[in-house]
Protein backbone atom coordinates (compact mmCIF):
# COMPACT_ATOMS: atom_id res chain seq x y z
CA UNK A 1 0.00 0.00 0.00
CA UNK A 2 2.90 2.35 0.72
CA UNK A 3 4.51 1.62 -2.26
CA UNK A 4 1.85 2.14 -4.48
CA UNK A 5 1.37 5.86 -2.20
CA UNK A 6 4.70 6.92 -2.90
CA UNK A 7 4.62 5.53 -6.72
CA UNK A 8 1.54 8.01 -7.59
CA UNK A 9 3.05 10.61 -5.75
CA UNK A 10 6.25 10.38 -7.98
CA UNK A 11 3.80 9.87 -10.85
CA UNK A 12 2.03 13.00 -10.15
CA UNK A 13 5.25 14.80 -9.28
CA UNK A 14 7.05 13.89 -12.81
CA UNK A 15 3.37 14.73 -14.53
CA UNK A 16 3.57 18.25 -13.43
CA UNK A 17 6.99 18.46 -13.87
CA UNK A 18 6.49 17.50 -17.15
CA UNK A 19 3.60 20.30 -17.58
CA UNK A 20 5.77 23.13 -16.27
CA UNK A 21 8.89 22.16 -18.73
CA UNK A 22 5.95 21.41 -21.57
CA UNK A 23 4.43 25.43 -20.54
CA UNK A 24 8.00 26.91 -20.56
CA UNK A 25 8.85 26.04 -23.65
CA UNK A 26 5.37 26.54 -25.26
CA UNK A 27 5.81 30.21 -23.69
CA UNK A 28 8.83 30.93 -24.74
CA UNK A 29 8.38 29.77 -28.23
CA UNK A 30 5.24 32.02 -28.89
CA UNK A 31 6.95 35.19 -27.73
CA UNK A 32 9.91 34.38 -29.95
CA UNK A 33 8.04 33.48 -33.06
CA UNK A 34 5.34 35.84 -32.52
CA UNK A 35 8.57 38.98 -32.73
CA UNK A 36 10.87 37.05 -34.81
CA UNK A 37 11.80 38.60 -38.35
CA UNK A 38 9.28 37.01 -41.14
CA UNK A 39 12.35 36.57 -43.97
CA UNK A 40 15.80 37.53 -44.21
CA UNK A 41 17.18 40.99 -41.58
CA UNK A 42 20.03 42.49 -40.61
CA UNK A 43 17.81 44.32 -37.45
CA UNK A 44 18.88 42.92 -34.20
CA UNK A 45 22.35 41.68 -34.87
CA UNK A 46 21.19 39.80 -37.77
CA UNK A 47 23.54 40.89 -40.70
CA UNK A 48 25.18 37.37 -40.76
CA UNK A 49 21.74 35.63 -40.93
CA UNK A 50 22.48 35.78 -44.97
CA UNK A 51 25.83 33.76 -44.97
CA UNK A 52 24.78 31.46 -42.39
CA UNK A 53 21.53 30.55 -44.74
CA UNK A 54 23.44 30.37 -47.85
CA UNK A 55 26.04 28.59 -46.48
CA UNK A 56 23.76 25.51 -44.96
CA UNK A 57 21.82 25.52 -48.32
CA UNK A 58 24.88 24.98 -50.34
CA UNK A 59 26.54 22.39 -47.90
CA UNK A 60 28.95 25.19 -47.55
CA UNK A 61 31.51 26.85 -44.56
CA UNK A 62 30.31 30.04 -43.39
CA UNK A 63 32.69 32.90 -42.21
CA UNK A 64 35.12 31.94 -39.63
CA UNK A 65 35.16 29.87 -37.19
CA UNK A 66 32.74 28.03 -39.69
CA UNK A 67 30.19 26.69 -37.11
CA UNK A 68 30.50 23.53 -38.38
CA UNK A 69 27.59 22.07 -35.27
CA UNK A 70 25.21 24.66 -36.47
CA UNK A 71 25.40 24.90 -40.15
CA UNK A 72 24.32 20.82 -40.09
CA UNK A 73 21.88 21.38 -37.74
CA UNK A 74 20.25 24.40 -39.75
CA UNK A 75 20.25 22.75 -42.77
CA UNK A 76 18.82 19.94 -41.11
CA UNK A 77 16.21 21.66 -39.54
CA UNK A 78 15.67 23.60 -42.70
CA UNK A 79 14.54 20.43 -44.57
CA UNK A 80 12.37 18.51 -41.98
CA UNK A 81 10.53 21.78 -41.21
CA UNK A 82 9.28 22.88 -45.14
CA UNK A 83 7.34 26.13 -43.72
CA UNK A 84 7.78 29.33 -45.82
CA UNK A 85 11.06 31.06 -47.02
CA UNK A 86 14.54 29.39 -45.93
CA UNK A 87 14.90 32.51 -43.94
CA UNK A 88 11.75 32.38 -41.85
CA UNK A 89 12.81 28.92 -41.15
CA UNK A 90 16.19 30.03 -39.77
CA UNK A 91 14.76 32.43 -37.74
CA UNK A 92 12.29 29.87 -36.63
CA UNK A 93 15.24 27.91 -35.63
CA UNK A 94 16.29 29.87 -33.47
CA UNK A 95 12.83 30.85 -31.68
CA UNK A 96 12.96 26.99 -31.16
CA UNK A 97 16.47 26.45 -29.90
CA UNK A 98 16.07 29.36 -28.11
CA UNK A 99 12.41 27.74 -26.45
CA UNK A 100 14.35 24.76 -25.43
CA UNK A 101 16.69 26.36 -24.10
CA UNK A 102 14.16 28.02 -21.13
CA UNK A 103 12.92 24.44 -19.75
CA UNK A 104 16.73 23.33 -19.17
CA UNK A 105 17.47 26.51 -17.46
CA UNK A 106 14.58 25.49 -15.15
CA UNK A 107 15.73 22.59 -14.59
CA UNK A 108 19.47 23.49 -13.48
CA UNK A 109 18.17 26.44 -11.15
CA UNK A 110 15.82 23.70 -9.26
CA UNK A 111 18.93 21.30 -9.14
CA UNK A 112 21.00 23.87 -7.43
CA UNK A 113 18.08 25.55 -5.13
CA UNK A 114 17.74 21.67 -3.91
CA UNK A 115 21.56 21.45 -3.43
CA UNK A 116 20.71 24.09 -0.28
CA UNK A 117 19.07 22.93 2.81
CA UNK A 118 15.31 23.42 2.50
CA UNK A 119 15.70 25.26 5.80
CA UNK A 120 17.17 27.90 3.64
CA UNK A 121 15.35 27.88 0.72
CA UNK A 122 11.66 25.60 1.27
CA UNK A 123 10.27 22.53 -0.28
CA UNK A 124 9.54 21.14 -3.26
CA UNK A 125 6.91 24.01 -4.03
CA UNK A 126 9.16 27.42 -3.51
CA UNK A 127 12.13 25.23 -4.82
CA UNK A 128 8.94 25.16 -8.11
CA UNK A 129 8.51 28.20 -8.35
CA UNK A 130 11.82 30.05 -7.62
CA UNK A 131 13.13 27.90 -10.61
CA UNK A 132 10.09 29.17 -13.28
CA UNK A 133 10.67 32.93 -11.93
CA UNK A 134 14.33 32.16 -12.79
CA UNK A 135 13.83 30.25 -16.12
CA UNK A 136 11.09 33.13 -17.30
CA UNK A 137 13.46 35.83 -16.16
CA UNK A 138 16.14 34.36 -18.91
CA UNK A 139 13.40 33.47 -21.21
CA UNK A 140 12.63 37.21 -21.62
CA UNK A 141 16.35 39.21 -20.74
CA UNK A 142 16.91 41.15 -23.73
CA UNK A 143 19.53 40.19 -25.31
CA UNK A 144 18.96 36.81 -25.24
CA UNK A 145 15.39 36.95 -26.47
CA UNK A 146 16.79 39.25 -29.03
CA UNK A 147 18.78 36.73 -30.51
CA UNK A 148 15.74 34.27 -30.87
CA UNK A 149 14.21 36.44 -33.56
CA UNK A 150 17.35 36.25 -36.17
CA UNK A 151 19.58 33.99 -37.48
CA UNK A 152 22.52 33.56 -35.57
CA UNK A 153 24.35 30.74 -33.45
CA UNK A 154 24.14 32.59 -30.09
CA UNK A 155 20.52 30.64 -29.43
CA UNK A 156 21.90 27.41 -29.78
CA UNK A 157 24.96 28.12 -28.03
CA UNK A 158 22.37 29.26 -25.04
CA UNK A 159 20.87 25.46 -25.35
CA UNK A 160 24.66 23.89 -25.19
CA UNK A 161 25.40 26.00 -21.67
CA UNK A 162 22.00 25.68 -20.39
CA UNK A 163 22.18 21.37 -21.32
CA UNK A 164 25.91 21.58 -19.93
CA UNK A 165 24.91 23.25 -17.05
CA UNK A 166 22.24 20.68 -16.00
CA UNK A 167 24.77 17.52 -16.23
CA UNK A 168 27.27 19.79 -14.35
CA UNK A 169 24.96 19.80 -11.44
CA UNK A 170 24.05 16.46 -11.71
CA UNK A 171 27.51 14.98 -11.98
CA UNK A 172 28.74 17.05 -8.77
CA UNK A 173 25.75 15.39 -7.29
CA UNK A 174 26.85 12.16 -8.04
CA UNK A 175 30.20 12.50 -7.15
CA UNK A 176 29.66 13.45 -4.22
CA UNK A 177 27.09 11.05 -3.57
CA UNK A 178 29.73 8.22 -3.87
CA UNK A 179 29.64 7.34 -8.03
CA UNK A 180 32.17 7.99 -10.35
CA UNK A 181 29.30 9.40 -12.96
CA UNK A 182 32.12 8.37 -15.80
CA UNK A 183 29.23 7.78 -18.56
CA UNK A 184 27.79 11.39 -17.72
CA UNK A 185 31.21 13.18 -17.88
CA UNK A 186 31.94 11.53 -21.17
CA UNK A 187 28.54 12.74 -22.51
CA UNK A 188 29.27 16.29 -20.86
CA UNK A 189 32.78 16.21 -22.62
CA UNK A 190 30.99 15.11 -25.59
CA UNK A 191 28.54 17.96 -25.77
CA UNK A 192 30.97 20.31 -24.88
CA UNK A 193 32.95 19.14 -28.11
CA UNK A 194 30.09 19.00 -29.96
CA UNK A 195 29.07 22.49 -28.67
CA UNK A 196 32.47 24.14 -29.39
CA UNK A 197 31.57 23.63 -33.37
CA UNK A 198 28.75 25.94 -32.88
CA UNK A 199 30.68 28.74 -30.72
CA UNK A 200 33.58 28.68 -29.11
CA UNK A 201 33.03 31.27 -26.83
CA UNK A 202 31.29 28.03 -25.24
CA UNK A 203 34.78 26.77 -23.85
CA UNK A 204 35.40 30.33 -22.05
CA UNK A 205 31.72 30.09 -20.04
CA UNK A 206 31.83 26.54 -19.26
CA UNK A 207 35.62 25.85 -18.55
CA UNK A 208 35.38 26.72 -14.52
CA UNK A 209 32.46 24.11 -14.25
CA UNK A 210 34.68 21.81 -16.06
CA UNK A 211 37.60 22.18 -12.99
CA UNK A 212 34.89 22.41 -10.53
CA UNK A 213 34.19 18.51 -11.50
CA UNK A 214 37.64 17.94 -12.09
CA UNK A 215 38.04 18.76 -8.22
CA UNK A 216 35.35 17.28 -6.94
CA UNK A 217 36.59 14.32 -9.12
CA UNK A 218 40.45 14.57 -7.58
CA UNK A 219 38.58 14.88 -3.45
CA UNK A 220 36.87 11.54 -4.40
CA UNK A 221 39.27 9.95 -6.95
CA UNK A 222 42.50 11.09 -6.60
CA UNK A 223 44.18 11.98 -9.96
CA UNK A 224 43.57 8.81 -10.74
CA UNK A 225 40.04 10.11 -11.67
CA UNK A 226 41.51 13.27 -12.71
CA UNK A 227 43.21 11.76 -15.88
CA UNK A 228 40.59 9.11 -16.57
CA UNK A 229 41.27 8.85 -21.07
CA UNK A 230 37.14 8.60 -21.43
CA UNK A 231 36.19 11.74 -21.13
CA UNK A 232 39.14 13.41 -22.98
CA UNK A 233 37.98 10.57 -25.95
CA UNK A 234 34.75 12.23 -25.90
CA UNK A 235 35.37 15.72 -26.14
CA UNK A 236 37.02 14.75 -29.04
CA UNK A 237 34.84 13.13 -30.88
CA UNK A 238 32.85 16.29 -30.01
CA UNK A 239 35.14 18.31 -31.93
CA UNK A 240 35.63 16.34 -34.73
CA UNK A 241 32.44 17.95 -36.00
CA UNK A 242 35.12 20.12 -37.62
CA UNK A 243 35.97 17.59 -39.72
CA UNK A 244 32.68 18.63 -41.74
CA UNK A 245 34.62 22.36 -42.85
CA UNK A 246 37.59 20.48 -45.09
CA UNK A 247 34.84 17.41 -46.17
CA UNK A 248 32.41 20.44 -47.22
CA UNK A 249 35.22 22.83 -48.72
CA UNK A 250 35.78 19.74 -51.19
CA UNK A 251 33.08 19.80 -53.16
CA UNK A 252 34.14 23.62 -54.27
CA UNK A 253 30.25 24.40 -52.81
CA UNK A 254 29.42 28.59 -53.61
CA UNK A 255 29.86 29.78 -50.05
CA UNK A 256 33.05 28.10 -49.04
CA UNK A 257 35.12 30.96 -46.68
CA UNK A 258 38.76 29.94 -46.38
CA UNK A 259 38.82 27.05 -48.50
CA UNK A 260 39.27 24.74 -45.86
CA UNK A 261 40.13 21.86 -47.38
CA UNK A 262 43.78 22.73 -47.36
CA UNK A 263 45.51 23.13 -44.26
CA UNK A 264 46.19 26.79 -44.26
CA UNK A 265 42.58 27.29 -45.18
CA UNK A 266 41.39 25.58 -42.06
CA UNK A 267 43.60 27.02 -39.78
CA UNK A 268 42.70 30.32 -41.13
CA UNK A 269 38.69 29.56 -40.72
CA UNK A 270 38.99 27.04 -37.00
CA UNK A 271 41.34 29.42 -35.70
CA UNK A 272 39.27 33.28 -36.89
CA UNK A 273 42.58 34.49 -37.64
CA UNK A 274 40.59 37.41 -39.19
CA UNK A 275 38.93 38.29 -36.10
CA UNK A 276 41.42 37.84 -33.38
CA UNK A 277 42.66 41.61 -33.81
CA UNK A 278 39.31 42.35 -32.39
CA UNK A 279 40.07 40.10 -29.29
CA UNK A 280 41.28 42.27 -26.21
CA UNK A 281 41.79 45.38 -28.49
CA UNK A 282 39.42 47.93 -27.09
CA UNK A 283 40.59 51.38 -26.32
CA UNK A 284 41.48 52.41 -22.58
CA UNK A 285 39.42 55.66 -23.03
CA UNK A 286 36.39 53.31 -24.06
CA UNK A 287 36.43 50.56 -21.42
CA UNK A 288 34.96 52.74 -18.50
CA UNK A 289 31.81 53.28 -20.45
CA UNK A 290 31.76 49.70 -21.91
CA UNK A 291 31.80 48.34 -18.37
CA UNK A 292 29.19 50.83 -17.22
CA UNK A 293 27.59 48.92 -20.37
CA UNK A 294 28.00 45.74 -18.52
CA UNK A 295 25.85 47.06 -15.11
CA UNK A 296 23.71 48.77 -17.16
CA UNK A 297 22.19 45.59 -19.51
CA UNK A 298 21.95 43.53 -15.94
CA UNK A 299 19.47 46.25 -14.39
CA UNK A 300 18.07 46.19 -18.12
CA UNK A 301 17.84 42.17 -18.24
CA UNK A 302 16.65 41.62 -14.57
CA UNK A 303 16.05 45.01 -12.88
CA UNK A 304 17.39 46.00 -9.72
CA UNK A 305 15.00 44.18 -7.63
CA UNK A 306 15.93 41.05 -9.61
CA UNK A 307 19.87 42.11 -9.75
CA UNK A 308 19.71 42.22 -5.79
CA UNK A 309 17.85 39.44 -4.90
CA UNK A 310 20.13 37.40 -7.64
CA UNK A 311 23.28 38.51 -5.37
CA UNK A 312 21.57 37.41 -1.86
CA UNK A 313 20.90 34.40 -3.68
CA UNK A 314 25.18 33.89 -4.16
CA UNK A 315 25.55 34.82 -0.49
CA UNK A 316 23.22 31.95 0.25
CA UNK A 317 25.03 29.15 -2.37
CA UNK A 318 28.31 30.73 -0.54
CA UNK A 319 27.19 29.27 2.40
CA UNK A 320 26.48 25.99 1.05
CA UNK A 321 29.05 25.25 -2.24
CA UNK A 322 31.88 27.75 -2.60
CA UNK A 323 32.85 25.80 -5.47
CA UNK A 324 30.24 26.38 -7.20
CA UNK A 325 30.61 29.65 -6.69
CA UNK A 326 34.15 30.01 -7.72
CA UNK A 327 33.21 28.32 -10.72
CA UNK A 328 30.46 30.64 -11.82
CA UNK A 329 31.76 33.68 -10.77
CA UNK A 330 34.57 32.59 -13.06
CA UNK A 331 32.90 31.57 -15.62
CA UNK A 332 30.97 34.55 -16.05
CA UNK A 333 34.44 36.82 -15.17
CA UNK A 334 35.44 35.12 -18.17
CA UNK A 335 32.89 35.36 -20.58
CA UNK A 336 32.53 39.32 -19.38
CA UNK A 337 36.18 40.53 -19.86
CA UNK A 338 36.07 38.92 -23.72
CA UNK A 339 32.73 40.74 -24.01
CA UNK A 340 34.30 44.11 -22.99
CA UNK A 341 37.52 43.88 -24.25
CA UNK A 342 36.28 42.76 -27.57
CA UNK A 343 36.56 45.56 -30.32
CA UNK A 344 33.12 45.32 -31.92
CA UNK A 345 29.74 46.77 -31.12
CA UNK A 346 27.48 43.65 -30.71
CA UNK A 347 30.28 41.97 -28.74
CA UNK A 348 27.74 42.19 -25.79
CA UNK A 349 25.93 39.26 -26.97
CA UNK A 350 28.56 37.23 -25.67
CA UNK A 351 26.99 37.86 -22.05
CA UNK A 352 24.39 35.72 -23.12
CA UNK A 353 26.07 33.08 -20.78
CA UNK A 354 26.94 35.20 -17.93
CA UNK A 355 23.16 36.49 -17.83
CA UNK A 356 22.30 32.71 -18.06
CA UNK A 357 24.09 32.20 -14.45
CA UNK A 358 23.21 34.96 -13.00
CA UNK A 359 19.31 33.82 -13.61
CA UNK A 360 20.74 30.38 -11.24
CA UNK A 361 21.37 32.79 -8.64
CA UNK A 362 18.64 34.77 -8.73
CA UNK A 363 16.32 31.59 -8.54
CA UNK A 364 18.17 30.64 -5.10
CA UNK A 365 17.96 33.97 -4.17
CA UNK A 366 13.90 34.36 -4.67
CA UNK A 367 13.36 31.02 -2.81
CA UNK A 368 15.36 32.53 0.43
CA UNK A 369 12.75 35.51 -0.35
CA UNK A 370 9.64 33.52 0.33
CA UNK A 371 11.57 31.43 3.23
CA UNK A 372 12.30 34.44 5.11
CA UNK A 373 8.69 35.71 3.89
CA UNK A 374 7.18 32.66 5.56
CA UNK A 375 9.50 32.90 8.56
CA UNK A 376 8.75 36.36 9.50
CA UNK A 377 5.08 35.98 9.03
CA UNK A 378 4.67 32.91 11.56
CA UNK A 379 6.16 35.57 14.48
CA UNK A 380 2.94 37.12 14.02
CA UNK A 381 0.18 35.19 15.26
CA UNK A 382 -2.56 36.68 13.54
CA UNK A 383 -0.29 36.37 10.21
CA UNK A 384 -0.09 32.59 11.17
CA UNK A 385 -3.26 31.58 9.13
CA UNK A 386 -2.35 33.25 6.24
CA UNK A 387 1.37 32.59 6.14
CA UNK A 388 0.89 30.33 2.86
CA UNK A 389 -1.09 32.79 0.88
CA UNK A 390 1.80 35.76 1.76
CA UNK A 391 4.97 33.68 0.60
CA UNK A 392 2.66 33.11 -2.81
CA UNK A 393 2.00 36.45 -2.98
CA UNK A 394 5.65 38.15 -2.33
CA UNK A 395 6.37 35.28 -5.50
CA UNK A 396 3.84 36.41 -7.62
CA UNK A 397 5.35 40.02 -6.97
CA UNK A 398 8.81 39.03 -8.22
CA UNK A 399 6.95 37.28 -11.49
CA UNK A 400 5.53 40.68 -11.60
CA UNK A 401 8.45 43.02 -11.07
CA UNK A 402 10.90 40.64 -13.22
CA UNK A 403 9.80 38.81 -16.40
CA UNK A 404 6.40 40.78 -17.10
CA UNK A 405 8.41 44.36 -16.87
CA UNK A 406 11.12 42.72 -19.44
CA UNK A 407 8.54 41.62 -21.91
CA UNK A 408 6.56 44.83 -21.55
CA UNK A 409 10.12 47.26 -21.72
CA UNK A 410 11.23 45.00 -24.69
CA UNK A 411 8.92 44.29 -26.69
CA UNK A 412 8.57 47.17 -28.65
CA UNK A 413 12.63 47.29 -29.09
CA UNK A 414 13.03 43.42 -29.95
CA UNK A 415 9.65 43.06 -32.10
CA UNK A 416 10.63 42.87 -35.99
CA UNK A 417 7.99 40.39 -36.87
CA UNK A 418 6.36 43.55 -38.59
CA UNK A 419 9.67 45.25 -40.21
CA UNK A 420 9.81 43.69 -43.94
CA UNK A 421 11.83 46.38 -45.03
CA UNK A 422 15.52 44.73 -45.20
CA UNK A 423 13.68 41.17 -47.00
CA UNK A 424 11.86 43.99 -49.42
CA UNK A 425 14.96 45.58 -50.41
CA UNK A 426 16.99 42.88 -50.57
CA UNK A 427 14.44 41.26 -53.03
CA UNK A 428 13.71 44.18 -54.82
CA UNK A 429 17.43 45.06 -55.71
CA UNK A 430 18.51 41.85 -56.88
CA UNK A 431 15.26 41.48 -59.05
CA UNK A 432 16.83 45.19 -60.60
CA UNK A 433 20.14 43.64 -60.63
CA UNK A 434 19.09 40.65 -62.73
CA UNK A 435 22.08 39.15 -64.87
CA UNK A 436 24.71 41.82 -63.90
CA UNK A 437 27.37 42.79 -60.83
CA UNK A 438 26.45 43.69 -57.82
CA UNK A 439 29.18 45.60 -55.34
CA UNK A 440 27.51 45.31 -51.66
CA UNK A 441 28.40 46.95 -48.27
CA UNK A 442 27.90 45.88 -45.07
CA UNK A 443 25.30 45.50 -43.11
CA UNK A 444 23.39 44.60 -46.67
CA UNK A 445 25.87 42.24 -47.87
CA UNK A 446 24.82 38.60 -46.50
CA UNK A 447 21.50 39.84 -46.94
CA UNK A 448 21.84 40.23 -50.76
CA UNK A 449 23.94 36.82 -50.78
CA UNK A 450 21.17 34.82 -49.53
CA UNK A 451 18.92 36.68 -51.80
CA UNK A 452 20.51 35.72 -55.05
CA UNK A 453 21.87 32.48 -54.10
CA UNK A 454 19.30 30.76 -51.98
CA UNK A 455 15.65 33.01 -53.13
CA UNK A 456 16.52 34.10 -56.74
CA UNK A 457 19.37 32.26 -58.00
CA UNK A 458 17.15 32.46 -61.34
CA UNK A 459 18.17 36.28 -61.45
CA UNK A 460 21.65 35.14 -61.70
CA UNK A 461 23.33 38.08 -59.96
CA UNK A 462 26.38 38.15 -58.84
CA UNK A 463 26.72 39.76 -55.81
CA UNK A 464 30.50 40.86 -54.24
CA UNK A 465 31.73 42.20 -51.58
CA UNK A 466 34.76 44.41 -52.40
CA UNK A 467 36.29 44.60 -48.90
CA UNK A 468 36.27 40.42 -49.41
CA UNK A 469 38.44 40.77 -52.73
CA UNK A 470 41.12 40.57 -50.46
CA UNK A 471 40.91 36.94 -49.97
CA UNK A 472 42.34 35.36 -52.76
CA UNK A 473 39.91 32.45 -51.99
CA UNK A 474 37.35 34.29 -52.51
CA UNK A 475 38.23 35.39 -55.92
CA UNK A 476 39.08 31.90 -57.28
CA UNK A 477 35.47 30.94 -55.64
CA UNK A 478 33.89 34.09 -57.94
CA UNK A 479 35.43 32.74 -61.18
CA UNK A 480 34.31 29.46 -60.41
CA UNK A 481 30.58 30.20 -59.94
CA UNK A 482 30.76 33.43 -62.43
CA UNK A 483 33.61 32.87 -64.97
CA UNK A 484 32.04 35.14 -67.16
CA UNK A 485 32.30 37.58 -65.01
CA UNK A 486 34.86 37.78 -63.46
CA UNK A 487 38.64 38.21 -65.01
CA UNK A 488 41.07 35.22 -65.07
CA UNK A 489 44.07 37.17 -63.56
CA UNK A 490 43.75 38.31 -59.91
CA UNK A 491 45.76 42.07 -59.57
CA UNK A 492 48.06 42.35 -56.13
CA UNK A 493 46.28 45.87 -55.22
CA UNK A 494 43.17 45.49 -53.97
CA UNK A 495 42.04 48.88 -55.74
CA UNK A 496 43.21 47.39 -58.72
CA UNK A 497 40.94 44.38 -58.35
CA UNK A 498 37.69 46.10 -57.62
CA UNK A 499 38.15 48.25 -60.62
CA UNK A 500 39.26 44.84 -62.59
CA UNK A 501 35.63 43.38 -61.56
CA UNK A 502 33.79 46.30 -62.76
CA UNK A 503 36.07 47.36 -65.53
CA UNK A 504 35.56 43.31 -66.81
CA UNK A 505 31.64 43.94 -66.63
CA UNK A 506 30.69 47.46 -67.81
CA UNK A 507 29.31 47.62 -71.43
CA UNK A 508 28.60 43.64 -70.97
CA UNK A 509 26.35 43.58 -67.61
CA UNK A 510 24.89 45.94 -65.51
CA UNK A 511 27.06 47.03 -62.99
CA UNK A 512 25.60 48.22 -59.73
CA UNK A 513 26.60 49.47 -55.72
CA UNK A 514 25.04 49.87 -52.59
CA UNK A 515 27.00 52.94 -51.28
CA UNK A 516 29.64 54.58 -52.82
CA UNK A 517 31.42 55.89 -49.47
CA UNK A 518 34.85 53.81 -50.09
CA UNK A 519 37.96 54.94 -51.67
CA UNK A 520 38.03 52.56 -54.23
CA UNK A 521 34.35 53.98 -55.56
CA UNK A 522 36.74 57.31 -57.07
CA UNK A 523 37.81 55.18 -59.95
CA UNK A 524 34.69 54.84 -61.27
CA UNK A 525 31.67 57.20 -62.71
CA UNK A 526 28.70 56.54 -60.56
CA UNK A 527 24.78 57.67 -61.08
CA UNK A 528 22.19 57.74 -58.05
CA UNK A 529 19.54 54.74 -59.60
CA UNK A 530 16.76 55.18 -57.12
CA UNK A 531 18.61 52.85 -53.90
CA UNK A 532 21.26 51.73 -56.01
CA UNK A 533 24.58 53.55 -57.54
CA UNK A 534 25.08 52.76 -61.27
CA UNK A 535 28.51 52.49 -62.37
CA UNK A 536 28.93 53.84 -65.76
CA UNK A 537 32.36 54.08 -65.60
Amino acid sequence: MVSKLVDRATHVQNRRQLLIVGGLFLFSLALYTATMSRGITWLNTGQDGGDFISAARSWGVPHPTGYPTYSLLLRAFGDVVAVGSHAFRANLFSAFTGALTVPFVYVAASRLIRSIPASEVGGNRSTTVSAVVAALAFATSQLFWMENTITEVYSLNALFGAVLLVMALGVVQDLRAGGLAIRNRVLLALLLGVGLGNHTTLGLAATPFGIWILWVVWQWYGWRGVFDWRPAVGLLVGLSVYAYAPIAASADPLVNWGASNTFEGFRWMASASLYQPYAFAIESEALAGRISKVAELLFTQYTIVGTVIGIAGLTTIWSYSREFVYASLASIFAITIYSVSYATPDSFIYLISAFMVFSLWLGVGIALLGTEVSRYSVRFRRFASHQHRVQVGVFVLVILVIPVWSVVNGWSEIDISGHSEPADYAERTIAEVAGGVLLVEEPELFSLVYQSQVANPELDVMVVGPGMLQFEWYWDSLVKFYGDRMPLEMPDSFNDRVGAVVGHNLGVVPVYATDTDRSYYDQFLIVEDGDLFRIEY
